[in-house]
């Protein structure tokens, strides 16, 4: 069974105001990310900031550390958004008492919602409320027949609505070649989020970052450090197969760190966060070329960091919280990643007793 967590209003509770008092609007990927709650209730000038969704990674740990007490398994999907997964009911169950014990005790909202896949616990945890927030898959086709098909950002939308497909369990029920059709290769895709399966599998937190190395004074037909004309073609071929490693593990780095070795010894370290995250080769060659010394580089490590998963790989599942009034202009009927709230350890000797009734 897999969970998903979520801490509500996480980045405006740490967020640094730059003016006291204002209430503000974050955005990330210019997009609503969260926002003031008292923008909920009453109407006011709000000021709009971008922001950049790992500077908030570090105040997750915590919440992670909790969910990690009860499970080796984690995958993190945003600094306020994460998956796990139980082998043993038993600990399943636990986990869920302590995390309404923890956010009553808090007095923090937060939501949660668990199922057969990332997907249909995080639809289960914006549509379902109490204990009904857990999908058994003897229920998944039942709980997806009822969840509007707009509730999926995906690029065909436009398209299932006018065939008249209304709910998103309707996509299990028409036949694969009709959906080749019309959609091509995604219809695999579409009928499997019909079947409330993911498009990509849990994976286990694990790597944080991704680098590409180069000793340029073992390079055969140079065997001393190269100026930066010389290394281009290898840092073009270093960017490319850092890139599909990024593709690979369906992850953009949001920062590039750039460490080089100089022919005379010292060291020259600098970074560039980029505008956009990415898994473009393009991006990070030119990224990485902006950042090159002048001198003679003797080793050169490039590090992609700041990962997030890929907008492809992760749909985002939209909701409809009670949108802030403004005087300015309207926020989206739909607020996409809303922030959700977590918990940390509790009850520590019962879940020791649960491990152990699971592990002997």
């Amino acid at each position: 069974m897999i969970i998903y967590c979520g801490l509500r209003h996480f980045y405006i509770r740490h967020f640094k105001p730059q003016q006291d008092g204002t209430p503000y609007i974050l955005t990330h990927n210019k997009e609503i990310w969260d926002f003031s709650p008292e923008l909920k209730i009453t109407p006011q000038q709000a000021l709009k900031v971008p922001i950049i969704l790992n500077d908030f990674a570090p105040f997750a740990e915590d919440w992670h550390t909790f969910s990690l007490g009860y499970t080796n398994e984690l995958e993190v999907e945003y600094p306020h958004a994460w998956y796990l997964r139980f082998k043993h009911g038993a600990i399943f169950k636990q986990f869920i008492t302590d995390l309404r014990t923890k956010l009553q005790k808090e007095k923090e909202g937060g939501i949660w919602g668990a199922g057969q896949s990332k997907l249909v616990a995080k639809l289960a945890a914006h549509n379902l409320k109490g204990s009904e927030r857990i999908v058994p898959p003897e229920r998944t086709k039942s709980f997806l027949d009822q969840i509007p098909i707009e509730r999926l950002p995906l690029p065909e939308l436009t398209t299932l609505e006018k065939l008249g497909i209304k709910t998103l369990g309707e996509l299990a029920n028409i036949p694969t070649i009709e959906l080749r059709n019309q959609f091509g290769q995604r219809a695999a895709i579409l009928q499997r989020l019909g079947r409330g399966e993911d498009v990509v599998p849990f994976q286990t937190r694990q790597t944080l970052e991704y680098s590409w190395t180069l000793d340029c004074t073992t390079l055969d037909g140079f065997l001393r450090p190269l100026e930066s004309h010389e290394l281009k073609p290898y840092l073009n071929q270093g960017m490319e197969k850092l890139a599909s490693t990024l593709k690979d593990q369906h992850k953009v780095a949001g920062q590039i760190k750039l460490e080089v070795q100089l022919a005379e010894g010292s060291h020259f370290k600098k970074k560039r966060q980029l505008k956009q995250a990415t898994n473009e080769p393009e991006i990070l060659k030119r990224s990485v070329k902006s950042l090159l010394p002048g001198a003679p580089i003797a080793q050169i490590n490039v590090i992609a960091y700041q990962l997030e998963a890929s907008p492809l790989a992760q749909l985002t599942m939209f909701w409809d919280p009670e949108t802030p009034k403004l005087i300015s202009e309207e926020l989206p009927d739909q607020i996409q990643g809303v922030a959700q709230i977590g918990v940390e350890l509790s009850r520590r000797e019962r879940l020791l007793i649960l491990w152990e009734e699971c592990f002997s």
